[in-house]
C-alpha cells in the first residue's frame, strides 16, 4: 500500500511539511541605450568648450595687457634690464632690438607680441614716459617691407624732433641690410660692428612664373577681367609678363629706390646725393667699406656706443632694456616675452604671401 496521500502532493506520514516560498520572477536587465552615451559625449564636449572659452578669454586679456593695449599704463608690465654702464646712472639710454625681418604679424592677440612697428612704437611710448635721455637702436635685420620700414623711419624721426635733447645712435649686429639700414639712418649716429653686412640700398619685387611648365602640362589660367582693366592679372604666373607691365612694375620700384636714396642723404649729413647714388647700387658691404663710403661712423662695439652716448650727455650713462613680463600665454606654452624677431618663416612670407609679392627693402641674401 502507498504512503502518500489521497492528492500525491504532500510529504510522507510523519515528515513534517516544508515551508514553501514564494518564487521571485526574475526581472529582465536594463540596458542603457545609444541616447545615454551621446548625452555623456555633448557633456563632455560642453565642459571642455566653456574650459577653452574661459582659457582663450584669460588669454586675450593678458597679451593686451603685455601688448599695451587699451590705452593703460604700461607701468608694472615691463621690467628694466641692465645691458651696459654704470648701474643705477642719472642718465638713461634705452635699447631697442630691431631683429630679423621688418615686418608686422598678423594678429597681436592670443599671446602674439606684434610685429617690428608695433615693438618700436611700444618702445618709444617706454621712452617718453621714462623720460631717457637717449636711444639705442640695435639692428640686426635683412630688411623688410617697404611700409613698415618706413613706419619706424618716420616714428624714429618724429620722437627726435618732439625730444631734441634725446641723442640716437645705432648699433649694427651680423647684418643691417636694406631696410634695416633705411631704418637706421633716423638716428644720428651709426656704428657697425666689424663683423657687420650692411648696404643692399634698393628695391626688389619677386614673383614666381610658370608659364612655360603650365604650357607642357597644359594648363591654362582663366581671368575674367574687363577690357578696360587690361593690367588686372599682372604677375600672373601662368603667362609671360608683358613689356608694358614690366614697365610700370619697374617705374614703381625705381620711384622706391629714389625715396630710398632721399632718406639715406638726409640722414647721412656727410654724404651728398651723388655719393649716396654711387653706393646704392643694391650692393652689400662689409663694416670697413661700409665705413669708406661713409654709410656708417665708425665700426666699433656697444662698448664704443656707451662711450659715445658719455661723450654727447656729459656724464656717466646705463644702457637698458625693457622686457615684457611674460603673459598667461607664455606661461602655459613656454614663449619668450619681449621678443621682437617675428614668426621663423616671416622672411619667406615677405617674399610670397597670401596676397602676392610684394615692393620690399629686403636683402634676399641674408634669409
Amino acid at each position: 500500500m502507498s504512503s502518500l496521500p489521497p492528492d500525491g502532493g504532500g510529504p510522507p506520514p510523519g515528515v513534517p511539511p516544508q515551508p514553501r516560498w514564494p518564487q521571485v520572477s526574475q526581472a529582465p536587465r536594463e540596458t542603457r541605450g545609444v541616447a545615454f552615451f551621446v548625452a555623456i559625449f555633448l557633456g563632455i564636449l560642453l565642459i571642455a568648450s566653456a574650459g577653452l572659452n574661459v582659457l582663450l578669454f584669460l588669454l586675450s586679456v593678458g597679451s593686451m595687457a603685455g601688448s599695451g593695449l587699451g590705452g593703460g599704463s604700461l607701468d608694472g608690465l615691463y621690467d628694466e634690464v641692465h645691458i651696459a654702464g654704470e648701474r643705477d646712472a642719472p642718465r638713461k639710454v634705452l635699447r631697442i632690438p630691431i631683429h630679423g625681418a621688418i615686418a608686422e604679424s598678423s594678429n597681436a592677440l592670443l599671446g602674439a607680441g606684434g610685429g617690428t612697428v608695433t615693438l618700436v612704437e611700444r618702445a618709444l611710448r617706454q621712452a617718453r614716459s621714462e623720460g631717457v635721455q637717449g636711444l639705442l637702436l640695435d639692428i640686426d635685420s635683412p630688411g623688410g617691407g617697404v611700409t613698415d620700414s618706413d613706419e619706424i623711419y618716420q616714428r624714429i624721426q618724429r620722437f627726435r624732433r618732439d625730444n631734441p635733447n634725446v641723442k640716437v645712435a645705432a648699433l649694427f649686429g651680423d647684418m643691417a641690410a636694406s631696410g634695416g639700414y633705411y631704418v637706421a639712418v633716423a638716428a644720428e649716429r651709426i656704428t657697425a660692428r666689424r663683423t657687420t653686412i650692411t648696404g643692399s640700398i634698393g628695391v626688389i619685387m619677386s614673383a614666381w612664373n610658370f608659364a612655360e611648365a603650365a604650357k607642357k602640362l597644359g594648363i591654362d589660367q582663366i581671368a575674367i577681367k574687363s577690357d578696360r582693366t587690361p593690367f588686372k592679372d599682372i604677375l600672373s604666373p601662368t603667362r609671360p609678363m608683358r613689356d608694358e607691365e614690366r614697365a610700370m612694375l619697374t617705374g614703381i620700384v625705381d620711384e622706391l629706390y629714389d625715396q630710398f636714396v632721399s632718406v639715406v642723404d638726409e640722414g647721412r649729413k656727410n654724404l651728398d646725393r651723388a655719393q649716396v647714388l654711387a653706393a646704392a647700387t643694391g650692393a652689400v658691404y662689409t663694416a670697413g667699406q661700409a665705413r669708406d663710403l661713409g654709410l656708417i661712423d665708425e665700426i666699433g662695439d656697444l662698448e664704443s656706443v656707451r662711450e659715445w652716448f658719455v661723450s654727447q650727455l656729459g656724464g656717466d650713462v646705463e644702457i637698458v632694456e625693457m622686457r615684457r613680463r611674460p603673459g598667461l600665454g607664455e606661461l602655459l606654452f613656454g614663449g619668450v616675452p619681449g621678443v621682437t624677431a617675428p614668426q621663423p618663416d616671416l622672411a619667406q612670407r615677405l617674399l610670397l604671401n597670401s596676397t602676392g609679392p610684394r615692393f620690399l627693402y629686403f636683402w634676399q641674401g641674408g634669409r
